[in-house]
Formats: C-alpha cells, sequence, structure tokens
C-alpha cells in the first residue's frame, strides 16, 4: 500500500461519517434530498442544480425546465442527471427535459495553448454512442461540433434553461458553448446555475485565469455590456451537512434585463 493509500485510510478511521455515507450513498438510503443532504450521492452537484432550477421555474410559474450537460464522454453524468431529473421533477410536477451536448468522437485537437494541451489530448473521452443511446430513457443527446449545435437547438423548441453543467474541458470549446446565453427571455431562466467541471486543480493542471474554463468565463464577463455576468455564488447555505469541493465550482448567469429577474420568489428556499 502506497503513502497515499494509508492516508487515505487513516482519513476513513478518523472520520466515521465518511462510512456512513458510502453506506447510505450505496444503499439508496432515505430520500433524494436526504442523501443530497448528507452529499451521500454520486455527483450531487447534479442533484443540486436541478433542484434549484425547479423551484426557480416553479414560482415563475412554468411547467418545465430544461437542464443541459456539455461534454458528455461515456455518459455516467447524463445518466444521474437523467434520474434527478425524473425524480425530482415528478415531486414538483415539473417536468425537466434533459439534454447532452458532445462531439461523440471525444475531444478535439488544442488549438494552442490557452485548450491546455498539456492535460487534454484529442480523442480523448470517446462516447459509444449507441450504447449510451439505448440506456438513456428520455435525455437527448445533442451531437456534434457546439458552435453549430447550440443555435440549432437555440431555435428549436425547449423548456427554459434552468442548469448547466460544463466539461467541455477545452477553452475554445468551452466559449463556444456560451452562445446558450443568447437564448430568448423565454428560452432560459433569469438566473441559471453553472457548474464547471475544470476550474479545481490538482498538483499538475494548474488552472488559471488565463487558460481553459476561467478564461473563458473572465472574456465572457468582459466582453458583456453589463446586462448579463457569470458570477461565482460566493459563501453558500443550502442545508449541505458536510464541507464539499463543488461549492466552489459553481456560478450563476444573471441577465439582469430579463423580464422575469425581479419577479418576487418568495422568502422560502429549498435547502
Amino acid at each position: 500500500m502506497n503513502s497515499i493509500s494509508w492516508a487515505k485510510l487513516v482519513r476513513l478511521l478518523c472520520s466515521p461519517e465518511i462510512w456512513v455515507r458510502q453506506i447510505i450513498r450505496r444503499l439508496s438510503i432515505g430520500s433524494l434530498d436526504f442523501r443530497l443532504a448528507l452529499l451521500a450521492l454520486d455527483r450531487a452537484q447534479y442533484a443540486f442544480g436541478v433542484k434549484q432550477a425547479i423551484f426557480l421555474a416553479s414560482k415563475l410559474g412554468h411547467r418545465s425546465v430544461s437542464v443541459i450537460e456539455f461534454g458528455v464522454g461515456a455518459g455516467s453524468g447524463l445518466l444521474l442527471l437523467e434520474a434527478y431529473a425524473a425524480e425530482l421533477g415528478r415531486r414538483a410536477g415539473i417536468q425537466v427535459e434533459v439534454y447532452g451536448f458532445d462531439t461523440g468522437s471525444g475531444l478535439p485537437a488544442a488549438s494552442d495553448y490557452r485548450d491546455l494541451g498539456y492535460i487534454w489530448k484529442r480523442g480523448q473521452y470517446q462516447m459509444d454512442v449507441a450504447g449510451l443511446r439505448a440506456k438513456l430513457k428520455s435525455a437527448k443527446l445533442v451531437l456534434g461540433d457546439v458552435q453549430h449545435t447550440v443555435p440549432e437547438f437555440l431555435d428549436s423548441q425547449h423548456a427554459p434553461i434552468g442548469f448547466i453543467s460544463f466539461d467541455l474541458d477545452l477553452y475554445s470549446s468551452t466559449k463556444a458553448s456560451f452562445e446558450v446565453f443568447t437564448a430568448s427571455d423565454g428560452g432560459i431562466l433569469p438566473r441559471v446555475l453553472c457548474y464547471f467541471d475544470d476550474v479545481i486543480s490538482n498538483a499538475h493542471q494548474l488552472h488559471c485565469e488565463y487558460t481553459g474554463e476561467l478564461l473563458a468565463i473572465r472574456e465572457f464577463n468582459q466582453e458583456g455590456d453589463g446586462s448579463y455576468t457569470l458570477a461565482p455564488i460566493g459563501v453558500l447555505n443550502a442545508n449541505l451537512l458536510f464541507p464539499t469541493l463543488w461549492t466552489q465550482q459553481l456560478w450563476v448567469y444573471h441577465r439582469f434585463q430579463h423580464a422575469e429577474y425581479n419577479t418576487y420568489i418568495g422568502a422560502q428556499h429549498p435547502r
């Protein structure tokens, strides 16, 4: 056993709640809200994002809402997003449309240093398209270059967008996907919770605001006219009972001039 494995073992022995959470997660004990509060869910950020999208949509009187994953890869995340959308939507009486955008053939080649070619290489995260389609129940795969598929999606009939996960890895692909924020007011909620996968570094990735997703976010805000922004949430108090890294990966798209931006949504918020 290497030193990292020993360190993880010591952490488990010193933190019995980790064992309890693992048991709850593996056996799916309790309601989805219970498991979310304990962070005893795979990709709990997806359940959190769907829940917030449903809440805002319902407060604004919408009967449906869309949630999106940019960067599907093998599809494990999209399958979870679909499952959370089905359960939470059914309970709230809101139809949740799920969309997954991907090339279907893995990552494109890095165009320059901004795409972090030292981390990502062409062809990574290829998809078994037929195999994934066979597993999906309601989610829709949107395959192709996001430069083309996002405008086509915006021209189609879809419920207003309420949650987006960005996991396209490359700066160029992420920036192109931001075209989704040009949806009409009818096609997007006034505030959209966004999760960015590649903004947290390990010892060799070393993300910064001059490359990757963080650069795409910075340029999006700099190029705007002040009527919208992508802003980090900051301190989040949402009855999540344990610290978790993904709360630092949440941004919110604010469309300040949206017709429903100032619609009162009440004092109570799902926690």
